[in-house]
């Protein structure tokens, strides 16, 4: 992709009212805007919420918002111009029930409350297979305690790959 479309994309992420694109501060110096309220003031329901976690063009997102409208889904992915796809599709065919985040996976509990999300979704990740790069294999201890500390006590975490290594 070209860095004319990119930044297009970007500046487009911006007036969409399904995408959530805070800063690394304004997640960590203060408490978010919706953490703990993402029902009640971006969904504006109470419908169990589940996490795609790096997301990228936000496919599977929409898909499953498609596929369970009884659901809230939320995508997550650092890069913008990734999921401005899933975005800008789910605006067009009128899906209430999906939005984006973009942010940084090791910054997920600064972004959710505790027992805030039912279920988590990690889509073909890439496997980090280094041994230095473990620490950024989004299976890897660190982020499962994240996960565990945001999920409901009931809550999933549901891996799909194709890696023999993971």
């Amino acid at each position: 992709m070209g860095s004319k479309n990119k930044l297009k994309r970007f500046k487009e992420n911006e007036t969409f009212s399904n995408v959530i694109q805070p800063t690394r501060e304004m997640l960590t110096e203060a408490d978010f805007q919706y953490k703990g309220k993402w029902n009640a003031d971006f969904f504006k329901n109470d419908q169990p919420i589940i996490l795609e976690l790096g997301c990228g063009k936000g496919e599977y997102s929409v898909g499953l918002a498609q596929a369970f409208p009884e659901k809230n889904f939320i995508g997550i992915d650092i890069k913008g111009a990734r999921f401005w796809r899933g975005a800008k599709t789910a605006l067009e065919e009128g899906l209430d029930n999906v939005g984006f985040l973009r942010t940084q996976i090791e910054l997920i509990d600064y972004a959710f409350a505790e027992n805030e999300v039912s279920e988590i979704w990690i889509t073909f990740p890439d496997p980090q297979i280094k041994y230095k790069r473990t620490k950024h294999r989004l299976t890897n201890t660190g982020f499962l305690q994240k996960y565990k500390k945001i999920l409901k006590p009931d809550g999933v975490v549901n891996l799909k790959t194709d890696s023999e290594f993971m």
